[in-house]
């Protein structure tokens, strides 16, 4: 296994890092932190680690296509996880954390098992690993930027970054950034950076195995989520329609569509969208 951090092969070409303030920006009002009734699930929450869920399955598949480690992103929490029903009040914080800033820098195992991430075949490295690393001049943590070029434009690398067509396959992703030589890839929209595997079936699998790593918040009264031990799943939206052989989980559609229901019934039809589709 890889040092600090672990999974996916032991010796990486380099590392991944997200531009993650683009995520948190791509939707309105993702760090709204609303009031709660106790036991009621934080819909805020939820939305916000959807869309930030998606992003890191992303990277966490671009890097291991790359021969890469990703260095895990500042994810964030708006509402704090609990150990049991009602231990969450109407605030989002648990009532011992009265002064817990909102949203908060969320521990790994607040919505990923350690357990799988280590066992992974995603090679990782904890969101700190770069910190005080990359000072001016160390070519050993250079960082080249990688940015998204329009689908149908002319595509050129300039002096900001290396230009890559927005929703590349694997196999132009891979041509186009494989041998970079750069100890770190940057990635300034990750979403945009990969459009569709050549094979379904490998689709499918990494995303499964994407799927795997997420944890669960805790905890909820709503009864459809009582099979579950009270809590909530992350879910990872299906992949998108131009990544084919995309095939649906039989253990989560329950769930899939009870949170779409919820979030259409609460006005926010882009999100119940996305877990519906």
């Amino acid at each position: 296994r890889t040092g600090c951090g672990g999974g996916g092969s032991e010796a990486p070409r380099g590392f991944v890092t997200l531009n993650w303030r683009r995520v948190l920006e791509s939707e309105e009002g993702l760090r709204a932190v609303p009031r709660v009734e106790r036991g009621a699930l934080p819909l805020h929450h939820l939305r916000l680690m959807h869309v930030q869920l998606s992003a890191l399955r992303n990277g966490f598949i671009v890097a291991r296509l790359l021969g890469r480690a990703l260095v895990l992103p500042p994810t964030l929490c708006s509402c704090e996880l609990g150990f049991f029903t009602r231990h969450v009040h109407e605030a989002c914080r648990a009532p011992d954390h009265p002064t817990l800033p909102l949203p908060y820098l969320c521990p790994i195992d607040h919505y990923l098992s350690p357990a799988a991430l280590a066992d992974s075949p995603f090679a990782h490295r904890e969101r700190g690993f770069l910190e005080g690393k990359r000072t001016a001049g160390a070519e050993q943590w250079r960082r080249q930027v990688v940015l998204p070029c329009p689908a149908g434009a002319s595509c050129f690398d300039g002096s900001e970054g290396l230009a890559l067509a927005t929703g590349a396959s694997e196999a132009e992703l891979v041509r186009r950034l494989g041998r970079v030589d750069a100890p770190v890839l940057h990635f300034a929209d990750i979403e945009a950076a990969l459009g569709r595997f050549e094979s379904s079936a490998k689709g499918a699998e990494w995303h499964e195995q994407a799927q795997e790593l997420l944890d669960a918040y805790c905890c909820t009264t709503h009864p459809n989520f009582m099979k579950r031990g009270q809590t909530v799943p992350y879910i990872l939206p299906h992949l998108p329609a131009a990544w084919p052989g995309r095939r649906r989980d039989d253990y989560f559609e329950p769930y899939r569509k009870a949170l779409g229901a919820l979030f259409e019934a609460a006005g926010d039809n882009e999100t119940a969208r996305a877990f519906r589709e």
